[in-house]
């Protein structure tokens, strides 16, 4: 290989095809770079010949982009490669080598532009970048990557500033965006830093900048001479050939509006604002005019230039949506039509809007003199400025305000207006309120509520007092679920009616009956129209009555109990009022069933209720109807027979002595006293007696005594008759009305069997 070979093959100067690299890019010079380079860093790729080979093979990048192939043979990767290497890599790949094979159509330099520049800063990156092995590892020829890193050694390195402004020149230029590509050129070496094309377009951008300014110049010109058509056109012609000219934008704003008076309201730009956003929308919309109008913001700084913001996002009403205003501040829309990309004739112009939007969903809800608004806020807005209205003017006193929210109380019935201002900061520090937004509402009359609810038990009846529920429709209720809480307002709804009064039977007595077995909660309820107050509430509780109840006095002053055990009860209660007292002894089933019910008791009167024991604790407990027995006092009847008084050396015949013994006053009718004797038939066997009478019927009369002949502590004595003799055996027997109740207190059968 000859000398000048081996210089061309180092340095890389004057080898291969027409178009051959003849230095090393300082710019892509490639529109859309920026997202080319975030899918390229998305997939993890160092540069994006990793997106074109697989890793370990290597890539000729001097006069052209090479990928190896069998038998060392070389194939230029152009826009079709760059399609088949796509279909194979995959959906992950395809957005970014769609981008790259775009790109390569349009240039077929742009891709090996894109990878030198990329190589290159990574080289320049590296602490061994200067190495050849460096460049070999980033997948570059051997045979190439000598005189890649020495050719990257001597390019200028860029900083951060400079680094932008070499990917983002051309994305500037490609736009039309004259000013920020002049802005960025500038950041760069004049000359193009070595990179011929970089140059040319530095020159380019220098003469249409240049261009721009004249055709400014020319309508400020046309502009003080009152040729607002002529000053038009020369501010028309400097945004087409800079489309971010701030001057020229504005220049024509301020042209169409002269041009006007002002923006005329068939041709204005309407603008509605919202809490968040303001819309925009042509007064006469054209067929198309979204993608072929650029919509911006001019935002008035005081003291200083203009703001420009462009509005991109379409609203699907038609129009624009400004999503992000600068609440505080004074803005104006102005739509530019548009002809392949560039602005194509004088603007439409909204009239100045102050951003500062109200709040949105102001509401309210009304209760007993009060009134509970609500709003949402905008996210800009330094605070709320909140006046309340009454029949009578401004309400102050019990009116709290709180983020969003309003709760004002002791309000009079009537009309009142609920008045919201936000407030912002603006740009010189001073607070600017919006418009402001008015809610009606009527504060209705409500019921004053039930405060307290008491119960009494009379007679078998519940006996209800109350204080509070003054000039109100007081009513007591049974809620059919949980009962509201006492102070709660309530509006009449058909669908949800409020419960009926109690249906319970009133008492002869006054009260009501609650239904035997009802466990009820009763609460109040004020009542004024179609609004109530919710009132405190108590618990009612019948228990289930106690059927077939029997009562019967035992010995030692007790009686036996006796009932049909009622369902569902745990215990029972049996309550004994005598002499002016009460006890009660509860009883569980278990116990019962297995001991049965006692009771102690007097002789006297006495009355005996059985009640199901009470289920609720708390509860006002109303005994059921019918369940109480009432058992007479325990009156005895004692006979008893005695011998006879002597007579000279002789006793006279047995007496039968009958004593009756009544606590209390003596029934006014007493059981006829009956004595009956048995007698022996024949002769009786040795030791063995007569059997005693089983019934009044079982032997035969010998003695009767009126019940109306015997007198506490008065004993009646009657002689046996002479005639008896022995062996017989006597008994004696109640008979008539009572008998039953009167206990027949008898001897021992031995002193009543005589032999």
């Amino acid at each position: 290989m000859s000398t000048g070979a081996q210089v061309g093959l180092e340095f890389g100067q004057s080898l291969g095809l027409r178009r051959a690299l003849r230095g090393l890019p300082l710019s892509p010079l490639v529109p859309g770079y920026g997202h080319l380079v975030a899918r390229q860093q998305a997939l993890g790729l160092r540069h994006i010949g990793d997106a074109l080979v697989e890793r370990g093979r290597v890539l000729r990048v001097l006069d052209g982009v090479f990928e190896e192939r069998a038998a060392r043979r070389w194939q230029h990767i152009g826009a079709g490669r760059i399609h088949e290497i796509a279909v194979a890599r995959g959906v992950a790949y395809g957005p970014l080598l769609a981008q790259v094979e775009a790109v390569q159509l349009q240039d077929p330099a742009a891709l090996r532009r894109i990878l030198l520049y990329q190589l290159t800063e990574l080289l320049q990156a590296h602490p061994q970048g200067s190495e050849p092995g460096t460049a070999v590892a980033l997948g570059v020829c051997p045979r190439e990557a000598r005189a890649l890193v020495r050719a990257a050694a001597g390019r200028p390195r860029l900083d951060g500033q400079q680094r932008e402004a070499a990917e983002g020149v051309e994305e500037a230029w490609s736009s039309g965006k004259v000013r920020r590509a002049a802005r960025l050129a500038a950041r760069l070496p004049a000359d193009g830093g070595g990179d011929a094309l970089l140059r040319g377009r530095l020159s380019d951008i220098a003469l249409r900048a240049k261009e721009a300014d004249r055709a400014l110049d020319a309508g400020r010109k046309a502009e003080r001479s009152g040729d607002v058509r002529a000053a038009q056109a020369g501010f028309l012609r400097a945004a087409r050939l800079a489309a971010d000219c701030p001057r020229a934008v504005l220049a024509l704003v301020r042209v169409r509006r002269a041009e006007d008076g002002s923006a005329g309201p068939a041709d204005a730009l309407a603008v509605r604002p919202a809490a968040e956003t303001v819309s925009l929308s042509p007064a006469r919309p054209a067929a198309g005019a979204a993608p072929g109008t650029r919509v911006l913001r001019l935002t008035r700084v005081p003291g200083g230039p203009t703001g420009i913001t462009e509005i991109e996002h379409a609203s699907p009403a038609g129009g624009w949506v400004d999503r992000h205003p600068p609440f505080g501040q004074e803005v104006r829309y102005a739509a530019f039509p548009l002809r392949d990309g560039r602005i194509d004739g004088p603007p439409v112009v909204s009239d100045v809007l102050l951003v500062a939007p109200d709040v949105s969903g102001l509401r309210s809800t009304t209760g007993r003199g009060r009134i509970d608004a609500a709003w949402t806020e905008p996210s800009g807005a330094l605070d709320v400025r909140v006046r309340l209205y009454g029949p009578d003017g401004p309400v102050v006193d019990g009116v709290s305000v709180r983020t969003g929210a309003l709760t004002a109380t002791g309000l009079a019935v009537g009309a009142h207006v609920v008045r919201v201002h936000c407030r912002y900061r603006s740009p010189d520090g001073s607070v600017v309120e919006s418009p402001g937004v008015e809610h009606h509402v009527v504060v209705d009359p409500w019921p004053a509520p039930v405060d307290r609810l008491d119960a009494t038990v009379v007679q078998g009846a519940v006996r209800f007092a109350w204080s509070g529920g003054r000039d109100a429709d007081v009513r007591l209720v049974a809620w059919p679920a949980d009962p509201p809480e006492p102070g709660a307002e309530l509006t009449y709804d058909p669908a949800r009616p409020w419960p009926a009064p109690l249906p319970w039977e009133a008492a002869a007595g006054g009260g009501l009956v609650p239904p035997p077995g009802s466990v009820t909660r009763v609460s109040a309820l004020a009542v004024l129209g179609p609004r109530a107050v919710a009132g405190p509430g108590l618990v009612v509780e019948c228990p289930p009555p106690v059927a077939g109840a029997r009562v019967e006095r035992v010995a030692g002053g007790r009686a036996r109990v006796t009932f049909d055990w009622p369902a569902e009860a745990g215990e029972v209660a049996a309550s004994v009022e005598q002499d002016g007292g009460s006890t009660v002894r509860r009883v569980t089933r278990s116990t019962y069933v297995r001991e049965g019910l006692y009771v102690d008791v007097a002789p006297s009167a006495f009355r005996l209720t059985l009640s199901a024991a009470p289920r609720t604790p708390d509860a006002v407990v109303v005994p059921p109807p019918g369940g109480g027995t009432r058992v007479a006092p325990e009156i005895t009847v004692r006979y008893r027979i005695v011998p006879g008084p002597r007579r000279a050396l002789r006793r006279g015949p047995p007496l039968l002595r009958v004593t009756l013994s009544c606590p209390g006053e003596v029934p006014p009718e007493l059981p006829e006293f009956v004595l009956v004797v048995r007698t022996g038939k024949g002769r009786t066997e040795k030791g063995r007696a007569p059997t005693r009478p089983r019934t009044p019927t079982d032997g035969t009369a010998l003695l009767r005594l009126d019940g109306d002949r015997l007198r506490p502590g008065d004993p009646v004595e009657l002689p046996l008759p002479s005639g008896l003799r022995p062996p017989y055996a006597l008994r004696g027997f109640l008979l008539g009305e009572g008998a039953a109740d009167v206990r027949l207190d008898e001897p021992s059968p031995t002193d009543l069997v005589v032999r």
